[in-house]
C-alpha cells in the first residue's frame, strides 16, 4: 500500500486529470474515486496531468564534455533548435537527461522539446475549472515514479508499452533511470480503424474496446479473431523493430522485463505475441495502489500520476514539470504582501516616534552640558587647525592647476581612442551589406545562423534545405558589382536536414 504525503505540503488530496477525456480521479486516504472538476476546492487539492508522447519532440544530441555545466542548458537549446528543426518564432520548454556512455570526449543527451503554446491550448479547458495545474509531465516520464516510490526495483532494463485511445508509447528504463521513449503509431483508435478496414464493415469504437477487454486477442467470433491476430502480429513486429533500434543505439544487451497495458484494460493472450515476436515474458502494466482499486478498472496513467505527485512532494524536483499554470507564491512573498508588511511596520513606527523623540531630547540636553565643557579646549585646537588648513588651501590651488592640465590631456586621448574604436568596430559596411542582403535571403528562403565581420569582410553562415537555393543566392550577390563574394564549399552533414555554407562578402 502506498500512502500519500500530500498533507505535508498543504494538500489533502491528489487529483489526476486525463487531458483528452477530462476524466479525473481523486486520491485521498489511500482511496481513489472519480472526481468532478467543477466541484474542486482548488486550495487543498494537488492537480496533475500529462502530455501525450506524440506531442514531444525528442532526439539525442552529443555535446563536448569540455562545456561547463553552467553553460550546458544554453548550448543544448541552441543545438536543439538547429538539429531538431524547431521554429525559432515558437517558445519551447526544452529539457534534457544525460545518458551514460563510454566516451571521454562527448556527452550523450536525451533532449525533449515541448511547444509552450500547445500546452497552453490543450490545458485551457482544465485550467478554467481548476484555476491551477500544479504538475504537468509527459506519459513516458510518469513511468519513472514506479521506481521513485519503490514499486519496481532499480535493477536491469525494463520496457513499458501502453496503448491509449489517442496515443501509444514505448519507454525504456535502465537501473531506474529514463533511457529512451517513442510515440507508437498503433493507438487504440488506430487499431480500431484498421480492424474495420480488414473486416469490411463499421464497428463502433466502444464496442471494439469492450471486445478487446472482455475477449482479448481470441474473440469468440472466428472472423474477428483472424483480423485481431493479424493486427497484433503487425503491432508486435513494429515493437520489435523499435526495440532493436533502441538496443543498438543505447548499448542494451537484453531487456529484463516487458510490461504491456492499455487504457481500456488488460488484453488476454498478449503473452503469446510477446514470446513469439520479442522473445520476452509479458507482465501486466497494472500497478493499482488504492485499497479500493478492485471496485473498477482505472486507467493506469492515473495511477502513475498519483505516484508522480507523491514523489514530487518528497523531492520538489521541477526538472520533469512542464506546467505553466502554477499557483502564485504565498502572500508574504508577493509584492502586495511585502507592501502590506511595510505599511504595518510604518504604523508601528508612527506610534513609537513621539516616545522616541522625548527620550532622545532628554539625552541631547545631558550631552549638551558635557560638550560645552569640552568646547573651550577644542576651540583652541581648532584655531591651530585653521591656520594649517589655510596653508593646505594654498597648496591645493597649485595642485588643482596641475590636475586641470593633466585632465585636458586625458580627455584628448580618450576622445581619440573613441574615434579609433568607432571606425574599427562600427564600420558602416556591416549595416549596408546586411540591409542589401535581407531581401535576397528572404527571396531564396535561406536562413542565417551566424554573422561575423573582420578586416573589412563579412562572413555569413547560411542554412537551406536546398543546395540549389544556396547556389542561386551566390549568383544573385555576384550580380551586384559593388560586392565581391566567395565561398569554399556547400556541405550537408549526414544527420542534418540542411545544407550549410560560409559565404564571405566584401565591398568593392
Amino acid at each position: 500500500m502506498v500512502t500519500t504525503s500530500s498533507d505535508k505540503k498543504g494538500f489533502t488530496s491528489i487529483v489526476s486529470i486525463d487531458l483528452e477525456s477530462k476524466n479525473a480521479f481523486r486520491f485521498e486516504r489511500n482511496e481513489i474515486k472519480p472526481h468532478n472538476l467543477d466541484k474542486s476546492s482548488k486550495t487543498d487539492e494537488f492537480f496533475i496531468s500529462y502530455i501525450y508522447a506524440k506531442d514531444i519532440i525528442s532526439s539525442t544530441l552529443e555535446v563536448s564534455r569540455s562545456i561547463p555545466d553552467s553553460d550546458l542548458q544554453d548550448v543544448v537549446e541552441i543545438k536543439a533548435y538547429e538539429e531538431l528543426g524547431l521554429d525559432t518564432a515558437t517558445e519551447y520548454k526544452i529539457t534534457f537527461f544525460e545518458t551514460e556512455i563510454n566516451d571521454t570526449k562527448n556527452r550523450l543527451l536525451n533532449v525533449f522539446a515541448i511547444n509552450a503554446e500547445l500546452v497552453r491550448e490543450q490545458f485551457s479547458a482544465i485550467k478554467s475549472k481548476t484555476k491551477y495545474i500544479d504538475y504537468v509531465s509527459t506519459a513516458p516520464f510518469l513511468v519513472g515514479s514506479l521506481y521513485r516510490k519503490n514499486i519496481l526495483e532499480k535493477e536491469g532494463v525494463q520496457c513499458f508499452v501502453y496503448l491509449q485511445k489517442n496515443d501509444a508509447f514505448l519507454a525504456i528504463y535502465r537501473a531506474g533511470n529514463y533511457l529512451y521513449s517513442k510515440s507508437l503509431r498503433y493507438s487504440l483508435k488506430e487499431i480500431s480503424e484498421k480492424f474495420c478496414e480488414l473486416l469490411g464493415e463499421r464497428v463502433e469504437e466502444d464496442d471494439f474496446y469492450h471486445m478487446l477487454a472482455a475477449e482479448g486477442v481470441r474473440p469468440t467470433n472466428i472472423g474477428h479473431q483472424t483480423h485481431i491476430e493479424q493486427l497484433f502480429g503487425e503491432i508486435f513486429s513494429y515493437i520489435n523493430d523499435v526495440l532493436i533500434f533502441a538496443k543498438r543505439s543505447y548499448g542494451i544487451e537484453a531487456v529484463d522485463q516487458f510490461y504491456f497495458g492499455t487504457e481500456v484494460g488488460m488484453i488476454s493472450g498478449i503473452e503469446e505475441y510477446s514470446k513469439s515476436h520479442l522473445g520476452l515474458v509479458s507482465y501486466d502494466f497494472n500497478f493499482n495502489i488504492a485499497i479500493n482499486s478492485k471496485e473498477w478498472y482505472i486507467d493506469q496513467m492515473h495511477i502513475l500520476m498519483i505516484l508522480a505527485s507523491q514523489a514530487y512532494f518528497e523531492s520538489q524536483d521541477e526538472s520533469e514539470n512542464f506546467t505553466i499554470f502554477k499557483r502564485p507564491p504565498a502572500f508574504s512573498k508577493r509584492p502586495s504582501g511585502r507592501l502590506a508588511g511595510v505599511l504595518v511596520a510604518s504604523l508601528v513606527l508612527s506610534f513609537a516616534y513621539p516616545a522616541y523623540q522625548y527620550a532622545y531630547g532628554t539625552k541631547l540636553a545631558f550631552d549638551t552640558m558635557k560638550q560645552k565643557e569640552k568646547f573651550s579646549d577644542l576651540n583652541q585646537k581648532a584655531n591651530t587647525l585653521r591656520t594649517a588648513l589655510a596653508t593646505l588651501a594654498e597648496e591645493k590651488k597649485g595642485l588643482d592647476v596641475k590636475f586641470s592640465q593633466q585632465n585636458e590631456r586625458l580627455q584628448f586621448r580618450k576622445k581619440l581612442l573613441d574615434e579609433i574604436h568607432e571606425k574599427k568596430v562600427n564600420y558602416p559596411m556591416k549595416g549596408v551589406i546586411i540591409s542589401d542582403l535581407v531581401s535576397l535571403l528572404n527571396n531564396r528562403n535561406i536562413m542565417v545562423s551566424k554573422i561575423t565581420e573582420a578586416n573589412g569582410k563579412m562572413t555569413l553562415s547560411l542554412r537551406s534545405r536546398s543546395d540549389k537555393k544556396l547556389t542561386e543566392l551566390l549568383k544573385d550577390i555576384s550580380k551586384k558589382e559593388k560586392y565581391g563574394v566567395s565561398t569554399k564549399e556547400i556541405i550537408k552533414q549526414e544527420d542534418s536536414l540542411f545544407y550549410t555554407s560560409d559565404v564571405t562578402i566584401k565591398a568593392q
